[in-house]
Order: structure tokens, then sequence, then C-alpha cells
């Protein structure tokens, strides 16, 4: 599980990232993140960093919360999020597992190969 640390995105990060799209097709879409709200207490129970996702059909919202026993938990909320969460509890959408991808990419990475990402 990926947890963002004290070199977590900064308020004006917004990234682009290539996703199947909302088309039957899945043709590969361009989704906008925006952080929206980051926790300077990330470590503290509640919730850790929200982003805005643009792209696609509507745009939606990520929240990543820290649990009491210090886990995190993904919230989109989008369709496929809403409707198969109900169902499957750890289902994860493609806009979460995108940011994850991209933040697990962005942990593993030298910090000077990802500040052209930082707005």
């Amino acid at each position: 599980m990926v947890a963002p640390t004290p070199n977590s995105p900064s308020p004006r990060t917004v990234v682009t990232l290539i996703l199947p799209g909302p088309d039957c097709r899945r043709s590969p879409t361009r989704y906008r993140y925006r952080v929206r709200f980051r926790n300077p207490f990330m470590h503290q129970p509640g919730c850790v960093m929200t982003w805005d996702v643009l792209g696609g059909r509507d745009s939606y919202q990520i929240a990543a919360e820290r649990t009491t026993d210090e886990r995190l938990e993904w919230h989109c909320t989008c369709p496929d999020a809403v409707y198969r969460s109900a169902r499957q509890p750890h289902h994860r959408c493609k806009h979460v597992q995108g940011l994850l991808a991209w933040l697990h990419q962005r942990e593993t990475k030298p910090l000077a190969a990802t500040s052209s990402h930082n707005g």
C-alpha cells in the first residue's frame, strides 16, 4: 500500500495519466489529477489527501483516508467505485489504480526525476 510521505505531492501538483477511457473500446484517454487538499498531519486518522480527477465523462474526487489502525483507505466518487464497492469492499476503480501506480513510481524514482510533475 502506498502511503503519502513528507515528499508527497504539494497542493499545486497536477498529474496527467493515460488510462482506459469511458467509451466501449476503452480507448486511451488523458486524465488530469490535481491535489485539492493535503493534510499537514498525514499520519493521524482522518482525511490525508484529496484529488480532483478530470477527464472521461465527468469529474470525480479521490480521497485517501487514514484509519485508526494506520491503514489507508481509498475512495473515489466515480460510478464504478460507488457501485462495485458495495459488493466488493476491496475493489479499486481505474482512477485510484492509476493514482496509486503513479505514487508508487514516484516513491521508487529519485526526487530529481519526478520534479517536473510539481506545479
